[in-house]
């Protein structure tokens, strides 16, 4: 039985995780909000695990920090689904679970008979999340895309930058990311909506759009008035918003009122550097838009290299301005606001000995919400417990079926 003082919002799902590193972040955030999300991984291991950096440079299937960081709270299963058997005892387990999340090409499943229409046969109620490039249909459904194809083809790449450079990509996976966190939502939505009519369904995200609806105002500002964004560095809407180098490394200003960029200009003329700024024809905030923004931004640079990111930061919060340093991964692990809300977790590992850090979700719930209770599983480490323990499998059929490389 379920300690109910342990459960979570999604404790009772189960989930089969066959995704790749487009869906691996929607696993976790299942998993780490209550799921029991079972990691389905072909003979071996998933070609995630060897993805870098390792714990003590070790290339190892169980010492990758980007495998353990994407796979807290999950089980791990080896199966190869490509395999009359394989197939088989995943149509088995598909009976008994809630969630099907998957990142193949459109159609290969159904190649192998175990697509959505397959599987929910057997399973009426059964949510499928389909996370691709561009989605199960179109012309361009069956291209392939990486997270820099989905950050270029949905638009975001293009707005990206300066412009007088080519466009440019966000660090890390961020367009993975934007579509495991849509994938996530959809799912949650369809377990809403179960409830109230017992069917399941597919969910169906596009990399593509998952990028594209994050684009602001871009798309709707062509739609209007048929001109397309252009590349403006750290310019936005004319305003400041703006990351500069000073003492002791970058701050953000952001001159988002009129009165933070009176602000602003006031403190720069008490230090004698505001040089013309403080003229009537700088009034206005927009400034930026106009002729004169390569000229601001000069005087605005020249200033802060002669302060620290705390004294910016400390005066601008205390006249109630968003200005903040830009942080390091040393500062942001070791940042008093973060640990003080519990945002980071400290995880024994039994197998290293080691305590692992990991960060917390991007969410606070009153009640019981997210949970890292468990690092990321060895290679298979419950196939004995999923297929004898759960689907009834007798230990000499789990041993014939690792012998022949179905497990």
């Amino acid at each position: 039985m379920t300690d109910e003082n342990l459960a979570q919002p999604l404790t009772g799902i189960r989930v089969l995780d066959l995704s790749g590193e487009l869906g691996v972040y929607c696993g976790k955030l299942l998993a780490d909000a209550g799921a029991d999300v079972i990691k389905v991984e072909p003979p071996g291991g998933d070609s995630m695990r060897r993805t870098g950096p390792f714990i003590d440079g070790v290339d190892s299937p169980e010492n990758s920090l980007h495998w353990r960081h994407y796979n807290t709270n999950k089980r791990s299963i080896t199966l190869d689904i490509e395999s009359e058997d394989g197939g088989a005892l995943l149509s088995r387990l598909a009976e008994n679970s809630d969630v099907v999340l998957e990142s193949f090409q459109p159609g290969y499943l159904d190649s192998l008979g175990l697509g959505y229409g397959h599987l929910s046969d057997g399973n009426p109620g059964l949510i499928f999340a389909s996370l691709t490039p561009f989605g199960q249909t179109g012309p361009y459904k069956d291209y392939q895309g990486s997270d820099l194809v989905g950050f270029a083809m949905g638009g975001y790449m293009y707005v990206t930058g300066w412009p007088d450079t080519p466009p440019n990509k966000l660090w890390g996976l961020q367009a993975f990311h934007t579509t495991s966190n849509r994938g996530f939502t959809g799912i949650l939505i369809a377990l809403y909506h179960r409830l109230a009519t017992a069917q399941g369904q597919q969910v169906d995200v596009s990399m593509q759009e998952a990028v594209a609806t994050t684009t602001e105002h871009v798309n709707t500002t062509y739609n209007y008035t048929g001109e397309n964004a252009v590349r403006c560095g750290f310019r936005h809407g004319g305003q400041f918003v703006a990351t500069w180098q000073c003492r002791d490394g970058y701050v953000s200003i952001t001159t988002n009122t009129q009165k933070a960029w009176d602000d602003l200009r006031a403190w720069m003329d008490r230090d004698g550097m505001a040089g013309d700024l403080m003229d009537e024809r700088y009034n206005d905030r927009f400034i930026l838009r106009g002729e004169h923004g390569s000229h601001i931004e000069e005087l605005v640079e020249a200033w802060t290299l002669t302060h620290t990111r705390q004294e910016i930061t400390d005066w601008g919060q205390a006249n109630h301005h968003p200005w903040g340093p830009v942080s390091t991964a040393a500062e942001l692990l070791h940042n008093e606001q973060l640990w003080d809300r519990g945002f980071y977790q400290e995880v024994d590992d039994a197998d290293s000995g080691l305590k692992m850090v990991y960060p917390g979700a991007p969410y606070k719930m009153s009640e019981s919400g997210w949970r890292p209770s468990k690092v990321a599983p060895r290679v298979g480490q419950h196939n004995k417990q999923v297929y004898c323990e759960e689907l009834g499998l007798s230990h000499e059929e789990l041993q014939e079926l690792t012998e022949a490389g179905v497990l």
